[in-house]
């Protein structure tokens, strides 16, 4: 049985509401401790080192890893599983992170923890340096809605051309709508024995 790890998205945190909504699923099946959203720091470089040491201790432990990234987090998600073979379910990921994150240059408050931050070119080079091909394709699950407001579904849809499933659904925005639907799918992709 895996142990999920959630990545939250670009100003973000644990509380986001889908990383609530399997936690909330796992919980009802009585397999909480199989769940964890780190609040992720700010800095990319900073944010993967912290999800690397978790992976880690947990790969140590004997334990199976699965990730769920969303945003942002699916960007983090895509290299983590590339490099440590896990498999991933990618919600809406921003593929072009390096690129559309300059657009947010300056300034920022997380809407959820209510930090203030610089978001600077040397944080676009640091997600640059994460941007690499995806090795691991068989590992994916990868989830667009075509009317995701922030990113352009296409990219997506362009970086990984196969993938072990794909939804790619007209309508829809950015946090994925009735992302609920798939919560128990998503579990049975990554590991978990959940009934009918």
């Amino acid at each position: 049985m895996p142990h999920i790890i959630y990545v939250h998205g670009f100003n973000s945190s644990e509380f986001s509401f889908k990383s609530q909504q399997i936690k909330a699923r796992l919980e009802a099946l009585g397999k909480s401790e199989q769940f964890s959203c780190p609040r992720l720091p700010w800095q990319p470089h900073k944010a993967v080192i912290l999800l690397e040491k978790k992976i880690e201790e947990l790969l140590a432990l004997k334990q199976t890893v699965a990730l769920i990234g969303s945003s942002l987090g699916g960007f983090y998600s895509a290299y983590l599983s590339a490099k440590y073979d896990l498999k991933a379910v990618l919600v809406n990921p921003a593929v072009e992170a390096p690129t559309l994150l300059r657009d947010y240059l300056g300034i920022q408050t997380n809407p959820y923890t209510f930090e203030q931050y610089e978001l600077a070119e040397e944080h676009m080079w640091e997600l640059e340096a994460l941007d690499r091909p995806v090795c691991a394709a068989k590992n994916l699950w990868l989830m667009l809605q075509e009317e995701d407001e922030v990113l352009n579904y296409r990219a997506a849809l362009e970086r990984f051309p196969e993938v072990a499933r794909l939804t790619c659904e007209p309508g829809g925005d950015h946090s994925f709508i009735d992302f609920e639907r798939f919560i128990d799918d998503i579990l049975r992709f990554v590991g978990f024995k959940v009934d009918l």
